[in-house]
């Protein structure tokens, strides 16, 4: 095995991972906001529940499905895999904080 193949396994290991957990963000994210009531959303958050529930749906399905072209067909995560992890990201940096630092 010469040193270009251990590379292209390396950076395919890193871009599965990669994939794998930003799929995991998204169905968390999603997961959290589903099981939130509407109330919450609208006395802390700028944006409804339903809005949020739009927004990670679309992550879901594209966050999904880029993270199994990842990891089956050896691809790169793309600009809508990307996407999706920052929608979730934002997500649960935001609302999520907020839902869970006023419920204590």
């Amino acid at each position: 095995m010469d040193f270009l193949q251990l590379a292209l396994m390396i950076e395919y290991g890193l871009q599965a991972a990669l994939a794998l957990v930003g799929a995991g963000m998204v169905i968390w994210a999603m997961a959290d906001a589903a099981r939130r009531s509407g109330d919450k959303f609208e006395n802390h958050t700028n944006l409804t529940k339903s809005t949020w529930l739009l927004i990670l749906g679309g992550a879901l399905i594209f966050g999904l499905g880029s993270a199994s072209l990842t990891v089956l067909y050896g691809g790169q995560i793309g600009l809508f895999g990307l996407a999706s992890i920052v929608a979730a990201g934002v997500y649960l940096a935001g609302p999520k904080r907020e839902f869970d630092m006023w419920s204590h």
